[in-house]
Formats: structure tokens, C-alpha cells, sequence
């Protein structure tokens, strides 16, 4: 019943949906219109949550050219840490960073340094070498950190005092060489502490590599100031600028040329054993004249070709030919003076260059009473006229310029030939260079040029990775910069070619940057350093390039504080301050004072009124200046100059007579050397003290 009842609802309910009529027909659908305007944005919603930190990079190249690789490094609390990088501004793996303590060096200071010394015994010196000399006694007990092969030194702690920073190559390692950026000034314990110091290192190269030329190097550095400085202009064709040559800074460089067009005569008189007085201006004793010198220039002759510039020597004592030489180079010209070389032919067909006997001296004064200060010198003039004969000569082998001089003024010098036959030699072949030293066609750099310091570059332009393989002296050990320098600013006498002041080994070779000193006494030289002879009798250089004999003596050298070199006062680049390559602050007391900085040397009247009791207020201050008195010219290479005028003891005035190079041992030469040596005291003192200057030696 109950289904029954359900499906008869079911149908009901279809018959009343069946009872509606059927509904119209739908249109169809209309052509949708276009896209009304977009509504205003919506502000902005909230910033979600920070994601979680993604995983670290990977670590980073080496900072910028000229600038230190930064990565990130933990420190030590109570130590140091660093990374070490060369010139590739890539880490250096291996070798070991050590503190040599600078009580330590302090103390070498009380044993001399003897340049009378036997090679032998010079080489074995435990006393010459600030920073390495202690490290061969001391390595295994000085504190040291080895370097990772990630290129980064620990030490965890330092012990109390001040050190010297230094790093030395692994075993093994011939791509750097020892010393580093901070092993020049010494750093003390609470500087260190907590702290990163990185280093830089010198790169270096074997003695498989080979000169280029300084062209080479321009072409990736640019043309330098370093073009302007007397190192790439010591020796010309006369009146020629070579294209890496630069004479501005001296604009009386060629002036002693001008005596050459006026066609003058230099004569040569009142000599005495080997030196003769000369002057443009005939002597009133005619029969003093040994030899005359007629200089000339023949306008016919192309510029800078043989002949153009000559000189012809006249004997006034025989009747024999005059003798006429072509003047090929000029020497000199930048500081204090100029001399001139002939080439003459050997009986083999090579060539020798010899020094004519003359010099021509910038500051010369023929009113001084010495000729050795007037406008021309003699110059070695028995090499070209025999006093015993009264007869003209010709030079031996043995005293030409390539035996002699030529390696400390050539890139890439080699020697070649022997006393017989006469002496030879080339220099790097270069496109830009300024002669044909050896005859063989090809230009040669004769001065000394980029690789004299930087070593030969061959191996640096052809690596892999750009900056490496070359020497940069300023990261050296301060002994290592200062043998560089040193080899030509001292006066040792050689082992090859005739034993010459050229400091050549056993096989005519010089020196290379970065060598240690000990390694040149024993290998380059047989006399290590000056003569006796070369000295004044306190210990002063008498003669010239002896700047490094000076320089090692003194306590700039040995000290426990800050270890000076040349560089420290000297741009090897050149300066546009002055024409000595002085750095700006070396032309006054500013570089004095960055080490001597107490009150009293900070302003020099109380040092010069604790020193002489007289405060000197009235003297101008540009005369108080410090190397006034710690840098005597106490050596002669061009003219001396008057300085000290004296009436005591004598009851008549005594004039003394000043050099034109600085002493570089920065004493204080007093009046009681007057005699023997140029001293402290100079005519504007003498004004004043001619009669109570302090004797005290």
C-alpha cells in the first residue's frame, strides 16, 4: 500500500508539470563586447616571512690590482693571522712567517759592519744582514707560523714586544723571494693582537730567464716618470734624446756642447805627475802647455751620426800628427757632470769605448782656487799622454769603458773579450734603444733600465698568470733592496772580465735583483767594498757612487725600529720634486721627523740649542734642515764648492771646500776634521764661528 501510495505522488506530479504550455524559442546569444577599463590596484599586501639563509658561495677571486685579496678569516683573540699574496694577488702557498724580534736587530748595531773585509770573511758575516742573518742563527727558536696551502698564517699567541714581520718561501719555492710588506717597521704586541695582517710578497724568476728591453715593458705599464730620472739618460749620442729618454728635469744637460759649436780649445798645463789644470783660457806660461784639446762640430754631418761631434789633441811638446777622435756618446750630464766617449777598433775587428780626458763640471767656477772645481777637468789624462815621453797615446785595453764602467750603465750587460785583444760588450737588444754599443747593427739599451731592478723579464710577460715572475724590490728584506742598489752604488772590485770596479762574477755576469748581499761578496766580488784610499780618515766616502758604503754603516740601517733603504728617501721612478729622485718629503725634514718624532726634532731649534747651546733664531729655517749637518758633501764628482772659511788656528784665512755627494752615514763630521774632510761647517756658519766654532770631534 505504502509503495502504492508513493508512486501515485510521482505521478501526480509529472501531470502537473505536464499541464504547462511549451515556453518561446531562446535568441541566440549576442557578440560579446569589448573589455571595460581595468579597475584601480589594490594597495599592496604585507611582506611575507624571511626565507631561510641559501647556502654559501663559493669563495671569491683575488681583490682589484693593487689592492690585497679579501676573504674572510678568523681571528685569533690573543694572536694574528694574515693571508699572503704576491704580485698575482693569489695566495702563496708554503714557506713561513716568522717574528724576528727588534731588541734582536737593535743590538747588531754595536758590532761595525767592515767593508776592509775579506770577501771570504764579509760573505761569512753574521752582522750585515738585519733580518736574515738572525733568522739563519735564530729560525728554529724565533715564534713562526707556517703558511697553508689556502695561503693563510696563524698564530695563536705572540709573545711580549715589538717585531719585524717576516716571511720566507718554502724550500723548493724559486717563484718568491724572503722579506714581505711588513718586515720593513717593526710592530709591537698590542698592535698585532686580535688582528689580520696580510702580507705581500716579491715574486722572482730563474736564472733561465732573459732581458727584453724596457719596451716591452712600456707596452703593458705605460711610459713612466722613470724615463726623466739620470738612470735612463747617463749616457747619449751628444744633443740626442733616445725615445726612452727624458732630459727636462736638467735644462743644462748638453751645455757643455755649446764649447764643442764655438769650436773652443781646452788647454792642458802645470801638470803635476798625472793630472794637469784646464782651461778654455790659455795660461800666462805658455811653456806650461803639455797638450791642447780642440773640441769641435761639423754641421755637415747628419744629426747624431759619428763625426758630428769630435775632438782633435794637439802635442805642444812634439811635432808628431794631431790625433783626431769622434766623440760618440756623452756620460753623464744629469748630476754634476758630463764626460765624453770615443769608439775605437780593435786589432781583432770588435770595438772598445774609451773615456776622453775630459769632464766638464756643471757648478764649475773658474775663479776657485783648486782646478780640480773649474768649468773643465783632466780626467785620467795618462791613459792619452805619456808624461815621460811628452808623446800622444792611445788607451790600453784594460781602461776602456766596457772593461770598466759599462755594466752598472747597460741593461742586460755581457762582456765579451779579454786585455788582448781589447774589451766588448752588448747589452739587451732593443728597438727603442739609444746605440750599437757592440757593432753588430742592432740598437742596444745602454742605460740602466725596468729590468736592472726588476730582474729580466721574460719569464713575467710569458706566464700564465699576469704578475708574476718579477722582482719588486720594496717587498724584499731591507739588506736584499739595498744589495740591489748597492752592487753600483759602492766601489768593490770584481771577480771577472779585468777585476775592475764592475762587480762581475766568474763569468762576466751581474748581479741579479733579489740576490742576498752575502751571495754577491762571495760570488761578484774580490774586494768588497771601497779602498782606503776611497776614504776619508774618519771613515767618510771620499769618491763618488759610494752611497751604499756610507749607508750600511749607519743606524738607519741597523735599528730596531724602522729599517731604512734607498727607497726610503729615493724614488727609483723618478720625482717630479726633484731631479735626484728624491721623494718630496726627503727634500726637507718631513722624512726625518716620521721617525724622530719627539718634540725636539719635530722643531729643529731645540735640537739645534741642545746640541751647540745657541738657538739660532735668527737663521732662516730652510737653512736649519737636518742633513745641513748629518749629510756632508763630504765626496767630490763633479766641482767642489767653498763651504767653511777659517782664521783659526792659523793667524790667515783658511777656505774649506765641500763635495758635491751627500756622506750617507748621517754623522756629524765637526771642525776638527776641517782639514782632512769636508765638515758640517759651512760658510754661512762660518760668518759667525770663524773664531769659536766647537772642536770637539
Amino acid at each position: 500500500m505504502f509503495s502504492r501510495w508513493r508512486l501515485g505522488i510521482a505521478l501526480g506530479a509529472l501531470a502537473l508539470v505536464g499541464c504547462e504550455g511549451p515556453s518561446g524559442a531562446d535568441g541566440e546569444a549576442g557578440v560579446q563586447g569589448p573589455v571595460g577599463p581595468a579597475g584601480p590596484v589594490g594597495p599592496v599586501g604585507p611582506l611575507g616571512p624571511q626565507g631561510p639563509a641559501g647556502p654559501a658561495g663559493p669563495q671569491g677571486d683575488a681583490g682589484a690590482p693593487g689592492k690585497p685579496a679579501v676573504r674572510p678569516i678568523d681571528l685569533e683573540p690573543q694572536g694574528v693571522v694574515g693571508l699572503v699574496t704576491d704580485g698575482t694577488h693569489l695566495p702563496v702557498a708554503g714557506g713561513t712567517v716568522y717574528l724576528v724580534p727588534s731588541a734582536d736587530v737593535a743590538a747588531m748595531q754595536a758590532t761595525p759592519i767592515d767593508i776592509l773585509a775579506t770577501p771570504t770573511a764579509a760573505a761569512a758575516a753574521t752582522n750585515d744582514e738585519p733580518l736574515e742573518d738572525l733568522l739563519d742563527r735564530n729560525a728554529t727558536t724565533y715564534v713562526r707560523a707556517a703558511v697553508g696551502m689556502d695561503g693563510v698564517y696563524r698564530l695563536p699567541t705572540i709573545p711580549t714586544g715589538s717585531f719585524f714581520i717576516v716571511w720566507k718561501p718554502a724550500m723548493g719555492d724559486d717563484a718568491h723571494l724572503p722579506g714581505g710588506s711588513r718586515c720593513r717597521a717593526a710592530t709591537d704586541r698590542a698592535s698585532m693582537v686580535g688582528t689580520r695582517i696580510d702580507l705581500r710578497v716579491s715574486g722572482n724568476m730563474t736564472a733561465r730567464a732573459t732581458y727584453v728591453g724596457s719596451t716591452t715593458c712600456i707596452n703593458c705599464h705605460g711610459r713612466h716618470r722613470a724615463l726623466g730620472t739620470a738612470h735612463f739618460n747617463g749616457l747619449q749620442v751628444p744633443g740626442v734624446r733616445g725615445n726612452l729618454q727624458n732630459v727636462s728635469a736638467w735644462p743644462r744637460f748638453d751645455a757643455a756642447l755649446a764649447a764643442f759649436d764655438a769650436g773652443r780649445t781646452l788647454y792642458y798645463f802645470d801638470c803635476a805627475g798625472t793630472a794637469c789644470s784646464v782651461s778654455e783660457t790659455a795660461p800666462t806660461n805658455a811653456a806650461s802647455i803639455r797638450f791642447e784639446i780642440r773640441l769641435g762640430h761639423d754641421t755637415t754631418v747628419r744629426r747624431g751620426e759619428p763625426g758630428e761631434y769630435h775632438v782633435t789633441f794637439v802635442n805642444r811638446r812634439n811635432t808628431e800628427a794631431n790625433q783626431r777622435y769622434d766623440v760618440a756618446l756623452s756620460y753623464g750630464g744629469a748630476v754634476y757632470k758630463q764626460r765624453y766617449l770615443t769608439r775605437l777598433r780593435n786589432a781583432n775587428g770588435t770595438y772598445s769605448h774609451h773615456v776622453l780626458p775630459i769632464q766638464f763640471n756643471t757648478a764649475g767656477n773658474s775663479t776657485f782656487p783648486n782646478a780640480d772645481s773649474w768649468p773643465w777637468k783632466d780626467y785620467n789624462t795618462t791613459r792619452w799622454f805619456d808624461f815621460a815621453t811628452d808623446r800622444l797615446r792611445r788607451p790600453a785595453n784594460t781602461a776602456s769603458f766596457e772593461n770598466n764602467c759599462v755594466a752598472c750603465h747597460a741593461t742586460g750587460f755581457r762582456l765579451g773579450g779579454n786585455a788582448t785583444d781589447g774589451w766588448t760588450a752588448s747589452a739587451v737588444n732593443e728597438p727603442n734603444g739609444e746605440y750599437d754599443l757592440n757593432g753588430d747593427g742592432q740598437r742596444e739599451e745602454i742605460n740602466t733600465g725596468c729590468e736592472s731592478c726588476h730582474g729580466p723579464g721574460s719569464e713575467h710577460i710569458e706566464a700564465s698568470v699576469r704578475g708574476s715572475r718579477i722582482v719588486s724590490s720594496s717587498l724584499l728584506t731591507p739588506e736584499r733592496e739595498m744589495t740591489t742598489c748597492g752592487a753600483c752604488h759602492s766601489r768593490p772590485q770584481g771577480v771577472g772580465g779585468g777585476q775592475t770596479e764592475s762587480p762581475l762574477d766568474m763569468n762576466g755576469n751581474m748581479p741579479r735583483p733579489g740576490i742576498r748581499r752575502s751571495e754577491f761578496l762571495a760570488r761578484f766580488t774580490s774586494r768588497i767594498d771601497a779602498a782606503a784610499s776611497s776614504l776619508h780618515p774618519n771613515g767618510d766616502s771620499r769618491q763618488h757612487h759610494q752611497q751604499y758604503t756610507d749607508f750600511i754603516r749607519s743606524g738607519m740601517y741597523r735599528n730596531g725600529s724602522q729599517l731604512m733603504t734607498c727607497s726610503s728617501c729615493h724614488d727609483p721612478h723618478g720625482s717630479t720634486q726633484n731631479p735626484n729622485m728624491l721623494r718630496e718629503s726627503a727634500t726637507n725634514n718631513a722624512a726625518c721627523v716620521n721617525c724622530h718624532s719627539t718634540a725636539e726634532y719635530r722643531n729643529v731649534l731645540p735640537h739645534v740649542m741642545t746640541r751647540v747651546a745657541f738657538a739660532h733664531t735668527d737663521v732662516p729655517l730652510t737653512q736649519l734642515t737636518c742633513v745641513a749637518c748629518h749629510m756632508v758633501r763630504t765626496a767630490t764628482s763633479g766641482a767642489r764648492t767653498p763651504q767653511l772659511v777659517d782664521i783659526v788656528p792659523s793667524p790667515s784665512t783658511n777656505t774649506y771646500f765641500h763635495g758635491d755627494i751627500a756622506g750617507h752615514r748621517f754623522n756629524v763630521p765637526r771642525r776638527a776634521l776641517a782639514g782632512t774632510q769636508p765638515t758640517a761647517t759651512t760658510r754661512a756658519c762660518a760668518t759667525c764661528h770663524s773664531i769659536f766654532l766647537p772642536v770637539t770631534p
